[in-house]
Order: structure tokens, then C-alpha cells, then sequence
């Protein structure tokens, strides 16, 4: 019996490509994933991965990406929730991902954010397109999705301890793909303060407050967006890390870094970079991990 393997995919974006990185040195070894546990775009990549697809040719295709074929999947919205409606997005990736969640050829825990009560909804059963629907609706960006009288956001805002997960699930080694960077996170902040103080300069100081009022107040435009992401950064500013790294964790957990903290959220034309980059920060962790469990399954083996 050897020991069981739980990979988590964090959230960070483009920046996520760097994942598939990891995944093609865990195949190159022959490093087996009992489960994936994936927040936001960790959450896709781990759902297109668990669907069965050949790593290769989703390399491939993300390679492919560039902004014209990005815009193409957009359907840009009345920004009362959000500026994507996000429908063409899903469609398109409905075609790389298994239906149900039954299907799939690794277990798979999506991660999203309840933003009216500021706590994380694990997605395990049900629809894996709807799950990652929700998992990768940044906030702003993409309309919330509507869960069970809730709206559901990024998995990425909330800090959620996916290593309790793991754990909770029987894993024996926790691999850990991090891409995450506070980069976004700053320049969002002053961006949306510079934002609500530029609504309400206008507001004071046109003759027609009256007619901004009533407008937005009947198409319900800007009210919802501001409330959606004061909620979200309050969140943020809580406890954006966690405090994993002051826990004494029995079972082996391996941190893989890529070094794509530079990479802004929206360069999904940086496949190719981050993949390299996610390649070259997994070679030595995964070298250690495959060790581990040579030697594991020796043990076993003599037992």
C-alpha cells in the first residue's frame, strides 16, 4: 500500500498556467494523485486534468491562446454584478471538462467563495463546469454565480486552508502548487478606492446628482459591483496568507513556487513563460516527493 498523493492548484490567474507545468514533471516521474483540490483557475486546470485530457495537448492548446481568441470567448455585460456574463467561457470549456463530477478520472474539490456570508463552498458532487464556473468569477470581472439563495465568487478571496482539506481527505503527502502573488491585490485596492472617489467627485460636482441617482438606482448598475467588492476586500485584508506556515504538519507537505509573481492576473498570453516557469520550480520538489515514495513503497514492500 502506498502512501496517498493530494495535489492542490492554487489561484492566481494567468499566472495558473504555470500548473500544467507541475503536472507534466509529476508525469514525467510517475507521481500518482489520489485528488486534486483546485481554487479558481487551479480549480480549471485541475478539472480539465481530471477530465482525462492528454496534458500535451492542453498545453498545446493554451499555447494557442492570444488576446483576439480570449475576446472572442467574452460576453461582455451591463456591469450590474459583473462585466463578463461568463456563458461563452463556459460553453468553451464544457467541451475540455466531464459533465459530472462521477465522471472524472481524479477525484476533484472545487473551491469557491460565499460572498454574502464570507466562507468557502467545497464543490465535490453535482455539475464540474457550474463548480469551476464559480471558482473562477473574478470578482468584477465575471457575474457571481447564483448557489442555493447565494452569489458565489473566486475561490481565491477567501483564505481558505486547503491543507485541512487534504488532510481531512487521508492524504499522506500534500503537494502544493502556489502561484499566487500580492501584485493584484495592491494595485486592486488603490484602483477601486481611486474608483469610488471619482464616482462621487462626478456625483458632487454635476448639476445632475439628481439624474445619476435615479439612473443608477433604476438599472442597478453600480451599487451591487461596489458591495460585491467591499465585501471582497474586507475578506482579503482579514487574512489573505493564512498561517500555514507556523503549523507542524505530521504528513509530508511539498511547496511548489514558480516564480510568475510579476505575471499580471490577465496575461494569458504568457503561457508558454509560466509553464517553463512552473517545469523548472517543480523539478527539485518533485524529485523529492518521488523519492519519498520510492522509499514508502520500499517500506511497504518489506512490511
Amino acid at each position: 500500500m502506498r502512501p496517498k498523493v493530494g495535489l492542490i492548484l492554487g489561484g492566481g490567474a494567468a499566472r495558473g498556467y504555470a500548473h500544467l507545468g507541475v503536472l507534466k514533471k509529476l508525469e514525467e516521474k510517475n507521481i500518482p494523485i489520489d485528488f486534486i483540490i483546485g481554487t479558481s483557475i487551479g480549480a480549471l486546470i485541475g478539472a480539465i486534468y481530471a477530465s482525462g485530457n492528454d496534458l500535451e495537448k492542453i498545453i498545446k492548446d493554451v499555447r494557442d491562446i492570444n488576446f483576439l481568441k480570449l475576446i472572442k470567448m467574452l460576453d461582455l455585460n451591463i456591469p450590474q454584478r459583473g462585466f463578463i456574463k461568463g456563458d461563452k467561457i463556459e460553453k468553451f470549456l464544457s467541451s475540455y471538462m466531464k459533465k459530472d463530477f462521477d465522471e472524472l478520472k481524479i477525484p476533484l474539490y472545487a473551491i469557491a467563495t460565499d460572498i454574502k456570508q464570507g466562507r468557502e463552498i467545497i464543490f465535490s458532487k453535482g455539475s464540474v463546469i457550474k463548480a469551476v464556473r464559480a471558482s473562477i468569477s473574478i470578482l468584477v470581472v465575471f457575474e457571481p454565480v447564483e448557489f442555493q439563495n447565494t452569489k458565489l465568487v473566486d475561490g481565491s478571496i477567501i483564505n481558505f486552508d486547503a491543507i485541512d482539506l487534504a488532510l481531512k481527505l487521508g492524504a499522506d503527502i500534500i503537494i502544493i502548487s502556489d502561484v499566487s502573488s500580492n501584485i493584484d491585490i495592491r494595485i486592486f485596492n488603490r484602483s477601486f478606492y481611486n474608483f469610488v472617489n471619482n464616482i462621487k467627485r462626478i456625483l458632487q460636482s454635476n448639476n445632475r446628482t439628481i439624474y445619476f441617482e435615479r439612473y443608477f438606482n433604476s438599472k442597478k448598475i453600480l451599487p451591487e459591483i461596489i458591495t460585491i467588492t467591499a465585501t471582497t476586500m474586507k475578506l482579503l485584508n482579514d487574512d489573505l496568507y493564512g498561517d500555514n506556515k507556523e503549523k507542524n504538519f505530521e504528513k509530508k507537505v511539498y511547496v511548489i513556487k514558480p516564480k510568475v509573481n510579476d505575471i499580471r492576473w490577465y496575461r494569458f498570453d504568457h503561457a508558454e513563460k509560466c509553464i517553463n516557469l512552473g517545469l523548472k520550480a517543480a523539478e527539485y520538489v518533485i524529485q523529492e516527493v518521488y523519492e519519498d515514495l520510492r522509499k514508502s513503497e520500499m517500506f511497504y514492500r518489506e512490511k
